[in-house]
């Protein structure tokens, strides 16, 4: 007997996506997954989009229909090619929905899988292409940053977005980027140096790999989470390092599996020690690598071993941070935007570590309460950040909320660039911010 194929996305290309799906009731195809799908509807209420536009097509039970109908060559791509972009645009991958579901159902990895189907140009092209130069030439991205920052310094950035030839050269983007970063950013390099922190100690038993925002945007962030390792460890830094999360979700599964495989040699050579990491998509993701290579069972089995090794900056932080008396004036509230998932051990300790700092002044989230978009998602097209982040404002205002902390550096970033433009009464930090 033969073992019958289940249909797929884009047959003609199965390296372009993966075999299976690491799921909480084990390995299924992305059919499969789909198919699991009973329609019940649990997971609309949990939508951050369906709330905005209350129509089917962009709640998770619509965009998971919408795969597998194109799954069952019942739904025409061509002739349907701008809704389905606008659908899976606009999906955060923030797993609420995944959440809310009793089946577990990956949303969001069913609308990765749509997007490498489609092909789809998520990100404007000059983003798309400088992000993707930290994977393939990482010495040149770094000189690009170090540019941008120069010109921004000079105000050439603020003279081009004036007079819109930013928009005109594709570079519209950076108007929103320049709002959100802080003005001066000086390399990680000199700040460890001036704080007198080493990068490559004897006989390290941590290795530290900073997250994009936290080594070129904010590089005190980075040194915190190092001071914070090196009361335990010997923490060793892997700079300008790519996880292979970015061409993931934006850009070619390929690439991202040739880079996670050279992460994971250098970690072998390394002596596989305890890998750090201050981004909780960065996280979420390198736990969940070993869904990249299922087709091969070797470097499957290394990224379930690497997986292991994985820790976040919750990991680290003392019982008592020396930074936590600075947020006892006002409530404090913990934001769980994150990529595909928002539960799970590191959402827990982190909730119980602030519920057991502040007591009455650790606020709890309700369930409609708006996270924080993550990973770059305002930098989506077709995307609905601006509504969505309106509505994470409202929520610290309505609970008057003093301090909201995140587990990225980017959506500490972004939230307070709309804290103070909407309600300056508080502010967003990084989990780690806690220890100083």
């Amino acid at each position: 007997m033969f073992d019958l194929i289940p249909p797929q996305l884009d047959p003609l290309h199965p390296k372009r996506h993966l075999t299976l799906l690491d799921t909480p009731f084990g390995e299924r195809s992305v059919y499969d997954s789909l198919c699991f799908c009973n329609r019940c509807g649990s997971c609309q209420q949990a939508c951050p989009t369906y709330w905005l536009t209350h129509e089917e097509t962009f709640s998770p039970r619509g965009r998971n229909q919408l795969a597998r109908l194109i799954a069952e060559k019942k739904l025409n791509v061509k002739n349907n090619r701008a809704l389905l972009e606008r659908t899976v645009n606009s999906c955060l991958l923030c797993g609420r929905c995944t959440q809310a579901c009793a089946g577990k159902i990956p949303t969001a990895e069913h609308m990765l899988e749509l997007r490498r189907t489609l092909q789809l140009n998520t990100l404007p092209k000059t983003l798309f292409t400088l992000l993707a130069w930290r994977t393939k030439h990482p010495h040149l991205f770094s000189r690009l940053v170090r540019l941008g920052v120069f010109l921004r310094v000079c105000g050439i950035v603020f003279m081009a977005n004036k007079t819109g030839l930013a928009r005109l050269c594709g570079f519209g983007w950076v108007n929103y980027a320049s709002q959100i970063l802080p003005r001066r950013t000086p390399p990680l390099a000199k700040v460890l140096k001036q704080q007198g922190i080493s990068t490559a100690p004897e006989k390290s038993t941590l290795i530290y790999l900073p997250s994009l925002e936290a080594e070129f945007c904010i590089p005190d962030l980075a040194a915190t989470v190092l001071k914070t390792a090196n009361q335990k460890h010997r923490t060793a830094v892997w700079g300008n390092t790519p996880s292979g999360l970015f061409d993931y979700v934006y850009g070619d599964l390929r690439q991202s599996r040739r880079t996670v495989k050279r992460l994971l040699v250098r970690w072998e050579t390394a002596g596989k020690l305890p890998l750090l990491t201050d981004s909780i998509d960065v996280y979420l993701f390198l736990s969940r690598a070993g869904q990249l290579f299922t087709a091969w069972p070797k470097w499957h089995k290394k990224a379930q071993e690497f997986a292991k090794s994985l820790k976040f900056v919750t990991d680290i932080l003392p019982r008592k941070p020396a930074g936590a008396e600075n947020f006892k004036n006002a409530p404090v509230r913990l934001d769980k935007g994150a990529l595909f998932l928002r539960e799970g051990k590191v959402f827990d300790k982190a909730q119980t570590t602030l519920k057991t700092l502040f007591k009455k002044n650790f606020v709890e989230c309700l369930y409609k309460d708006a996270d924080s978009p993550a990973f770059g998602y305002s930098f989506v097209r077709f995307n609905c950040a601006p509504e969505i982040w309106l509505r994470a404002v409202q929520s610290t205002a309505r609970t008057q909320t003093g301090t909201v902390f995140t587990l990225s550096g980017l959506s500490a970033l972004e939230l307070n660039f709309y804290l103070k433009k909407f309600y300056p009464s508080a502010k967003a930090d990084h989990f780690v911010r806690l220890n100083g």
